[in-house]
């Protein structure tokens, strides 16, 4: 069982591997897929929507 928060392992993928944090996501949500790992790939697939909420609720800054 996963003790995690989804939207806070979100935010430290996306502050650790910036706009590759996605891809990390899909790959753990893969390898849990591939192992049969039902409650793992359904908490990756939870921090790959929280990762996709983040980005799109993200304050744009003005250039």
């Amino acid at each position: 069982m996963q003790a995690e928060d989804p939207i806070r392992v979100a935010r430290s993928l996306i502050d650790r591997h910036g706009v590759r944090a996605a891809a990390v996501a899909e790959q753990q949500a893969n390898e849990a897929q591939l192992a049969a790992r039902i409650e793992a790939l359904d908490f990756w697939r939870s921090v790959q929507t929280a990762i996709a909420e983040l980005r799109r609720t993200a304050p744009r800054h003005a250039a």
